[in-house]
């Protein structure tokens, strides 16, 4: 491991932060294709909702390819670096930099979705009115859940290790985390919590466990053997899935094979290639994507059917395009204004 993440910085979480020397590129680049499955996600559901897909198993077997591993894969790679935080800073600054750059973003895109439903009144698939307005919005609004179950897992983490968890060597740690991450995988069933305030924290904790436990590995390069092993694997659990929502012990090891197939992947084509670069920055700019993304893509969705193209190709298409372009425009915008802070970018 050549560097940790800063308190109020953004890695171990949706994105880049720290130095940019000895940077693990390997978890910028598989950010970047996590968040365009996020993105042609909740464009494939979007499609659903607006009855663009009249074959329900066709629909269900890509949806539930999808969801077993994009978002269980984002909190395992916001485990990687997340133990090096723990030793290098107290809990103060860094329970700081989870309420800025967590909850923050939670609350207040809760409230501009919100807006932006309410405005755009029965042109949504699931239209609001202002009694619904969430002043709380907890449980989170839509997609932010995942900001909130990092939040509360990774918050619970750093009250644990300062007040008594730090006794413990690296090495015993990382192999809890990982021993833990798989007894609780293997009980969720068990685990059934209803709740949408802390049930996704609950069932996803066992990856971000895991990414704890991997993390002394995260600057490690596998051979082509292993990573060839590891794709296989990777793609025999991902056609096993078929119609039915992953367990967790099965998205678990999609994960971890993902992992280190890409981390071979990633070195092996890095060279100055274009396509690389591309999929890495998207990596970087993952949690301004992550935010705005759904306010394009049903807005595009949305004008699309009113004049009439309805063509499920072209519109799951075209709406994943502007998910992805336009988010980044306003990355750039709140940039030059400086307002990535305010905006929780």
């Amino acid at each position: 491991m050549e560097y940790a993440p800063l308190p109020n910085s953004k890695d171990g979480i949706l994105f880049r932060g720290g130095p940019a020397i000895g940077r693990l590129h390997a978890m910028d680049s598989a950010r970047g294709l996590a968040i365009l499955l996020v993105v042609f996600g909740h464009a494939w559901r979007g499609a659903e909702a607006a009855d663009l897909i009249s074959d329900f198993d066709f629909f269900r077997t890509v949806d539930a390819a999808v969801y077993a591993f994009h978002m269980p894969f984002f909190f395992f790679l916001a485990g990687l670096l997340f133990f090096d935080a723990l030793q290098k800073y107290s809990m103060k600054p860094l329970l700081e930099g989870r309420v800025k750059r967590l909850l923050w973003p939670m609350v207040l895109w809760g409230w501009i979705f919100f807006a932006l439903k309410l405005f755009a009144g029965s042109s949504v698939n699931t239209p609001v009115s202002f009694t619904d307005f969430p002043i709380i919005p907890l449980p989170p609004y839509e997609h932010l859940w995942f900001l909130w179950a990092l939040f509360l897992m990774q918050s619970g983490l750093i009250c644990a290790y300062a007040f008594g968890l730090r006794i413990y060597s690296p090495y015993v740690s990382r192999v809890g985390a990982i021993v833990l991450a798989v007894i609780l995988a293997l009980i969720n069933p068990l685990l059934s919590v209803p709740s949408l305030v802390f049930g996704p924290a609950v069932e996803h904790f066992p990856y971000l466990l895991a990414g704890i436990g991997l993390g002394g590995l995260a600057a490690y390069r596998p051979s082509a053997l292993l990573a060839g092993g590891a794709a296989a694997a990777f793609v025999i659990m991902l056609w096993a899935v078929g119609l039915q929502k992953a367990s967790v012990l099965h998205s678990l090891v999609l994960v971890i094979t993902a992992w280190f197939a890409w981390s071979f992947v990633d070195q092996a084509i890095a060279g100055g290639t274009s396509i690389m670069a591309v999929v890495r920055y998207l990596g970087q700019a993952s949690m301004v994507i992550y935010l705005t993304h759904t306010v394009f893509s049903a807005a595009l969705r949305i004008a699309m059917l009113k004049f009439g193209i309805s063509d499920l190709a072209a519109v799951v298409s075209f709406t994943m395009l502007v998910g992805v372009l336009c988010p980044l425009v306003v990355g750039w915008v709140a940039r030059r204004l400086k307002l990535t802070k305010v905006l929780g970018f």
